[in-house]
């Protein structure tokens, strides 16, 4: 069977590059250790709340919950696109209920714009682009540190669910025409799912930790990492046919990976270039790409940190312009 091709446009050394077959096969056991590791880490940090009650315990539980709840929408998006296990059924059962869930995501929702995003990334009907504010990089440096400092302080997340329940997104989200089945498992997955999460902490004689530990960091350090996630992914980038220049990658795990690129989303020319590839695999799709010189060396990173610079630099602002 013959591999997919890239979305490398009219980019003809990529679209010469064949991967290795393997890149392409499934390994479900390995996304089933994600989701344990996933909740394993949420589990300890609830555990040591609980044990060592102190203002650096609880921030430090919120830090790693909060990177947890990241990599559960990490693992989301890979059941949206079908990677995390065989089967679609199960498949997407498994996103829904054990990571977008707990969350308060619907996945068929949010597989139905990623998809788009996918197709046409940074065009102007983008659902990323709308959701995450990505029309107006590079930015000022102050502009961008306020837009983080509203993140952290709960108020994008308070901005984003107004302008969700208005309809703002509505021109760029697809219709996603859902069963009374599906509806009502989305709905059972996200009640219940919290409900048991609340109602363990209850029996272990902490309640208080459901909202302070998972609910506070989910408004607001879960709200921040996803920003600076989504503007390594992608901010300040041009439309273009060929994905390889329209998106970033840090080449290689490090804390801020961790912390905000869990289960090697920072790999993202890789994931735009390929997106059947599970990502468990796009460390060697990396290598590669890398070996044969075909992903583009500017849009290539150590870290985060130095894209926040890149893209809040009034030169390149000015050269963009």
């Amino acid at each position: 069977m013959s591999q997919p091709e890239p979305r490398a446009g009219d980019n003809r050394s990529l679209r010469a590059f064949v991967p290795e077959a393997e890149l392409f096969e499934l390994k479900p056991w390995i996304a089933v250790l994600a989701l344990l590791a996933d909740w394993g880490l949420i589990a300890a940090a609830f555990s040591a709340a609980a044990l060592w009650p102190h203002p650096l315990t609880y921030l430090l539980a919120a830090l790693l919950i909060a990177r947890s709840q990241l990599a559960l929408a990490v693992l989301m998006h890979e059941s949206a696109h079908g990677l995390l296990l065989r089967g679609q059924a199960l498949n997407d059962a498994v996103g829904q209920w054990l990571a977008a869930g707990p969350l308060f995501l619907s996945m068929a929702t949010y597989r139905a714009g990623h998809l788009k995003h996918h197709r046409q990334p940074m065009r102007h009907d983008d659902p990323v682009m709308a959701v995450f504010g990505m029309g107006d990089y590079p930015l000022p440096r102050g502009k961008l540190a306020r837009r983080l400092l509203a993140d952290l302080l709960g108020l994008g997340y308070l901005i984003s669910a107004c302008r969700l329940a208005r309809g703002d997104y509505r021109a760029v989200m697809p219709k996603v025409d859902k069963s009374a089945g599906l509806l009502c498992s989305e709905i059972l997955s996200m009640l219940l799912s919290n409900g048991l999460l609340f109602g363990l902490l209850a029996w272990s004689g902490h309640p208080w930790l459901y909202p302070g530990l998972w609910l506070l960091p989910a408004m607001t350090l879960l709200p921040l990492m996803g920003r600076v996630r989504a503007i390594m992914e992608h901010a300040g980038l041009p439309a273009h046919a060929d994905q390889s220049q329209n998106a970033r990658s840090i080449v290689r795990p490090n804390w801020q990976t961790f912390l905000f690129g869990p289960h090697a989303i920072h790999y993202h020319i890789e994931h735009h270039l390929y997106v059947r590839v599970p990502f468990y695999r796009l460390r060697g799709l990396h290598r590669q790409l890398a070996a044969r010189q075909l992903l583009p060396a500017g849009n290539l990173y150590r870290g985060y940190i130095g894209v926040l610079r890149d893209v809040s630099d009034p030169a390149r602002r000015s050269s963009a312009d």
